[in-house]
Formats: structure tokens, C-alpha cells, sequence
């Protein structure tokens, strides 16, 4: 590895913590902000690190980055995407061996009703000699490589306190990025909590939300944007489903939570193989 790289997350991947929202307007050290409101503006920061000794990025070879929201999405986006979903993020000529670099996005991220103001953000890095958009692809928890690297940072923070008997019900998509079409196994599991330690901060609550451990009843997906209470409660926690090529599906995480907090992570497989995922904090108002 001899690139610029932008973290993966752990112990998922795609929470990465070199990619984050903070309300604009915002320096590197202003507060992060989990749950973005659709219709507000926020800036977007991506942390770039240099692992070699020697600085990377040059006015004859620099290196581009940039940026994409979607809907909550698990697997490859499509890239390149619509202007639209576009995060214009500086242009790179040199960080020093060794050093991490706090970078804001040009212009103010505003989310929109379509992703609810929940976070899915993409950004990558590439030197300006490979072939864009050939290199990078989110693929799992593929790369970095010598010339490029791509991550993801895909939190969904989800009160269901004020819906009925507490309801679980969050819109996201799976995506394939190949050529023809392809069979994925999508599944839906509980997890620690512990997990998603880090971001706690941000969070509503803050790190209160490991003290009310909850329990998801009847976790399932639903291949459905709105599907009616009869497909919720008839929902399975695992699928297996074919998606078009280029495409995008879109599904339903389904449950009930009925006190404390709860953590379900959303992953995609294909050939036993985690190409995608995604979390979200379930957060039940308190009896």
C-alpha cells in the first residue's frame, strides 16, 4: 500500500470514521452530528491519511477526491451516480509521510426526504494518472490500493419511540455494480451495541445508549419500499434475492422494540462473501 487512504471502519467496514457530518458551518473540530435532518445544511469531512514516509500529491501528480450520498445502500453504488448525489471535496497536492489531513467538502451537503437524512456517504481517493471511474469501486472491504481507496460510513439512527408499539421500519436499498445480472443473500442480525462505540458521542443520548440495552422482536426484511403490516409481520431475517445489472433494489428492515436501544446490522453477501452493509441504532422512547 503505498497510497492516500481513507479508513475502513471496525469491526464493519462501512462505518467508516474518516468520513463524517457536522452542522454547517463547521470546522475539523466542531461537534459530528449522527442524525442529520433532511432539509438542513451540513458539511461533509473526510479525513485522508499518509502511511509512508514520503508526501503523496504533487502539482504534476496529484490526487482527486470526492464524494456521494445515497438512500441507505448496502453493496456497490453505481458509480458514477447523478450529479445530483455529488460532494465536491477538494482536489489533493500533498500530505506529508505519516499525516492525517481533515478535508471539508466544498459546498454544504443538504439531505433530502429520498434518504430521510440518514447517512450513507461514499467518498474515495485517486491518483490523477489511474482511469476514473475504473478505479475505485465499492466493493466491500476491498482496497485500498496503491492508487486509490474508497470507503464507506453508513449509520442510520432510527427513534421509533413516537410509532406505534414502537415499529422498526426503515427504507434502504441493495445495489449491484456488475454487468449482469446477480443473486445476493441479504440478512438482518442484531448486534452489540459496543459496536458503534465510537459514534456514541454524536449520537442523541451520547453514550447513555449502552446503559438501556433492547431486544429486537420479529427482525425481518421486506424486498418492498412500503410494504403493509401483513409483509412486516411476515417478514424473514435472511433473503435471497437476483438484482439487475447497474441497479438498485429497494427493501425494508422490519421489527419491534419495545424499551432501550438496539443496534441491527444489514449485510449483503454474495458466494458467502460480505459485499455490502449497513446499521442502524434503533432507539425506543422510554415507558
Amino acid at each position: 500500500m503505498s497510497g492516500l487512504v481513507i479508513r475502513h471502519g471496525s469491526p464493519n467496514w462501512w462505518l467508516s470514521p474518516d468520513i463524517w457530518v457536522a452542522n454547517h458551518p463547521s470546522t475539523s473540530s466542531s461537534p459530528h452530528v449522527a442524525n442529520p435532518i433532511a432539509g438542513q445544511k451540513y458539511d461533509v469531512w473526510v479525513r485522508v491519511t499518509n502511511p509512508t514516509k514520503q508526501t503523496i500529491g504533487s502539482q504534476s501528480l496529484w490526487w482527486n477526491m470526492q464524494g456521494v450520498w445515497a438512500i441507505p445502500t448496502a453493496g456497490p453504488i453505481p458509480l458514477p451516480t447523478s450529479s445530483a448525489n455529488n460532494i465536491e471535496l477538494p482536489t489533493i497536492f500533498g500530505i506529508p509521510g505519516g499525516q492525517s489531513v481533515d478535508f471539508k467538502s466544498l459546498s454544504p451537503w443538504t439531505p433530502v426526504f429520498e434518504n430521510g437524512g440518514h447517512e450513507c456517504l461514499v467518498a474515495w481517493t485517486n491518483a490523477s494518472n489511474i482511469a476514473y471511474p475504473f478505479q475505485p469501486n465499492l466493493d466491500g472491504n476491498a482496497g485500498p490500493g496503491d492508487n486509490w481507496s474508497i470507503a464507506q460510513h453508513n449509520l442510520g439512527v432510527l427513534p421509533v419511540g413516537s410509532s406505534k408499539r414502537h415499529l422498526i421500519k426503515y427504507a434502504f436499498q441493495v445495489c449491484n455494480g456488475a454487468d449482469e445480472e446477480r443473486s445476493f443473500v441479504v440478512a438482518a442480525r442484531q448486534a452489540p451495541l459496543e459496536e458503534i462505540e465510537a459514534f456514541l458521542p454524536s449520537v442523541p443520548g451520547g453514550r447513555a445508549v449502552l446503559d438501556k440495552p433492547g431486544k429486537v422482536e420479529r427482525l425481518g426484511i421486506v424486498a418492498s419500499a412500503d410494504p403493509s403490516a401483513a409483509e412486516l409481520e411476515r417478514a424473514r431475517a435472511e433473503l435471497t434475492v437476483k438484482i439487475a445489472p447497474h441497479s438498485c433494489r429497494r427493501f425494508t428492515l422490519g421489527g419491534v422494540l419495545a424499551e432501550g436501544n438496539a443496534l441491527i446490522n444489514v449485510t449483503q453477501s454474495r458466494d458467502q462473501r460480505v459485499v455490502g452493509g449497513l446499521s442502524v441504532l434503533a432507539m425506543a422512547e422510554e415507558k
